[in-house]
């Protein structure tokens, strides 16, 4: 899921869409783990940070270390959604405008970071899932929340963008510094960024010795160790508001992650477009409603939610098993569910909630 600006005045529908899904983690939790007087006592706190509502849920025996870690976490969020959003005054700002005026820039270790992780997992995405398409995204006014009556872009801009846009892979990244070989780029790390932000936010946690604890950022989570002894249950929602598809317990460290056409859109003709765009192609994925993926931490969950979804029909099997995502469920056009084995084995599915009465394949 992308990621808007503290600056939006409300959560995104995706944040609204993927809560619904999310909600039953701690519903199902506090059902399911157990008496209230075992284990750690769980302290909540939401948070509006990158568009949506954060709720960090945390197990600890001093209400006091809880409540000083998520205060570190709210901290680092104010800072992150400004640094890693292409369109606020930030960091990576600052990084696309460098290198389009063909400077090389010195960022941030975390930055470097996280770039050469994003040149990591595009190569093994085939190209589904690439960071180098913040001008195709500006094209499509999906940087901001789109008007209903929105235009698309013109034919030509968009074949202009497949034939000159640098790709992530061919950014130059040593001892800090980020080149482009003077070639033009912008890059969006919507794709990539709430997956780092819940992964910095569960490292915090583990740094003030926390070793129970959930972190929901308008759906897409990330788990430490249990709830009350048992695991923690996540509801998977409906990409079309109809319930919850099914349950999924999550294990320590796991993160799950969901993409879905619901998020950012707008209808042109009777047909849905939306901000998951096909960098191969330079438009919106056609044949998927939604896709939620598990995987051992949230940066690798982000991308491979949003490369299993662009993937479509014909390759989204193949794109999940490339970038080692071995649970996965993909909702199709139609309604149609689909899973990979190890989903199937996973997930529990809640029968009188299907996605339009379909079943799963």
């Amino acid at each position: 899921m992308h990621f808007l600006p503290h600056s939006s005045t409300q959560p995104t529908r995706a944040s609204l869409a993927a809560a619904v899904g999310a909600a039953a983690l701690g519903a199902l939790g506090a059902a399911l783990g157990g008496c209230a007087d075992s284990g750690p006592r769980f302290v909540e706190q939401r948070i509006y940070s990158m568009g949506t509502w954060v709720d960090v849920t945390v197990g600890a025996d001093d209400e006091r270390v809880a409540a000083a870690a998520i205060e570190e976490i709210e901290s680092m969020l104010r800072r992150f959604e400004v640094d890693y959003y292409a369109w606020a005054d930030g960091e990576l700002r600052a990084l696309n405008d460098g290198l389009r005026d063909g400077r090389a820039v010195s960022v941030s270790d975390e930055m470097a970071g996280l770039l050469a992780e994003a040149q990591r997992l595009a190569a093994l995405s085939g190209g589904a899932f690439e960071p180098g398409v913040g001008e195709l995204v500006e094209m499509w006014g999906f940087h901001t929340s789109p008007e209903p009556d929105a235009a698309e872009p013109r034919p030509a801009a968009i074949e202009a963008w497949r034939r000159e846009a640098v790709r992530v892979a061919e950014l130059g990244i040593e001892d800090g510094v980020v080149s482009a070989n003077g070639r033009r780029v912008q890059l969006d790390l919507g794709g990539i960024a709430k997956g780092e932000a819940i992964d910095r936010a569960i490292e915090l946690l583990r740094r003030h010795g926390i070793r129970h604890a959930l972190v929901n950022a308008g759906g897409d989570v990330r788990a430490l160790g249990a709830h009350r002894e048992r695991p923690w249950r996540i509801g998977i929602a409906s990409p079309r508001g109809e319930g919850v598809l099914g349950v999924i317990e999550l294990r320590d460290g796991e993160a799950a992650f969901t993409s879905g056409d619901y998020e950012r859109y707008f209808e042109r003709d009777g047909t849905r477009r939306h901000h998951l765009l096909d960098p191969r192609t330079g438009y919106p994925t056609a044949d998927t409603q939604a896709v939620t993926v598990v995987a051992d931490n949230g940066v690798v969950a982000d991308a491979a939610a949003t490369a299993v979804f662009v993937a479509g029909a014909d390759g989204w099997r193949k794109t999940a098993e490339a970038m080692g995502i071995h649970a996965a469920l993909r909702v199709g056009a139609e309604g149609d569910v689909e899973t990979t084995d190890t989903m199937r084995t996973r997930l529990e599915r809640r029968e009188p909630e299907r996605a339009n009465g379909a079943g799963e394949s």
